[in-house]
Order: C-alpha cells, then structure tokens, then sequence
C-alpha cells in the first residue's frame, strides 16, 4: 500500500498576492492623490457682489425661502396673464418668507414692499434692528434683501448696513451707490469673469 502526503490548498499563496497588491493600490492612491486635486480658484468678486459663502448664518435661511419663493411668483405671475402676485396674496398662499409667523419674527419682522417693476423689497423694521442692537455680538442690524423676480434665476440683493431705504431704482449702480450687495455663488463669479475675457 502507498501512502502519499497531500498538503491541503488553503489559498494562502493567492491571499498573499491579494493582500500585496491590494497595499500596492492604496500606497499609490496616498501618493497619487494630492497631484489630482480640483483646484479651487474663486475669482475675486466684484465690489457691489458678495459670496453665499460670506452670507452670515443667519441669513442663509432667508436666502433659500427667497430663492423657492422666487419659483412660486414666476408660476403665479403666468397664470395671471402677467400680473405680479402681490403681498397679501403671497401672505394668504403661505409663502415663505412673507408669512408672518414665528420665523419671520425671528429673521427681523421685514415688511415686504412690492414695486411693479417686479421687485420685492424686505425692509427690515426698525424696531427689530433696535432689539438686535443690543447684543453685542453681530452688526447689530437685521438685513434688508431685495429679489429680483424679473431674471430667470432668482437675483437677490442683501443691504448689510442696518434699516435701509426703498430704493426707487433697481439698476446695479444705483444699488451698489446705495450699499446694496448682490448675493452670487462662485459658478456665478466664474460665468461672470469668463464673459468679461
């Protein structure tokens, strides 16, 4: 009788080869990855324009409501053979940020004005910018905004000095003259210089 040894096939060889190349792939990711970095270049902003990303806090939730309300009164306005929705009607649709509730207290009770033009103004009150006064931490001001519900994309403007004015123009300079600042993301900033060369 022949007895003969077999060893068993444990797959030990192919694991090491595996785990070998398996280290191989990620020392070459650890080396290879800081060469393949998006190279963020913000182009410098204009002086009338600021960044969403410089927006304070507090103001990025009344940027968004603006930015969906900017939607609502586009489809209001077509189904009213051209009429911009006023106000009240946005108040009684429950469109956010016209309501009044909580939240409007909170962002600084604006009273919204609408000009014919196609122009929504959120002036804040000034008894809410006297109430903000006295924390000492913030400017002190609730912001006054200003959307544009002409442009196909919501064009929105922010007054960071305090309680501002009903401007009479809306044109860039007449804005920028004023302290407006108008609120673009960085894809907005590269569109712009790209135009500009």
């Amino acid at each position: 009788m022949m007895i003969q040894g077999v060893r068993a096939d444990t797959g030990g060889r192919e694991g090491k080869w595996v785990g070998l190349i398996m280290v191989f792939i990620l020392s070459f990711a650890v080396v290879a990855i800081p060469f393949h970095q998006a190279e963020s270049h913000i182009e410098a902003v204009l002086d009338h324009q600021i960044l969403v990303t410089d927006v304070e806090q507090k103001n990025l939730a009344m940027l968004s409501e603006l930015r969906l309300a900017h939607e609502e009164i586009r489809d209001q306005r077509m189904d009213s053979d051209g009429e911009w929705p006023s106000v009240a009607s946005l108040k009684d649709e429950w469109v956010a940020p016209f309501v009044e509730d909580q939240s409007w207290k909170r962002k600084g009770s604006h009273t919204w004005l609408l000009d014919e033009r196609g122009y929504y103004v959120a002036l804040a009150s000034e008894h809410a910018a006297l109430s903000e006064q006295a924390t000492p931490t913030d400017h002190g001001f609730a912001d006054s905004f200003i959307l544009n519900a002409n442009s196909v994309s919501p064009e929105i403007w922010i007054y960071l000095g305090g309680v501002a004015s009903q401007p009479t123009h809306f044109d860039e300079n007449t804005l920028e003259s004023a302290g407006w600042k108008m609120v673009v993301n960085e894809s907005q900033v590269e569109q712009h210089d790209a135009a500009s060369h």
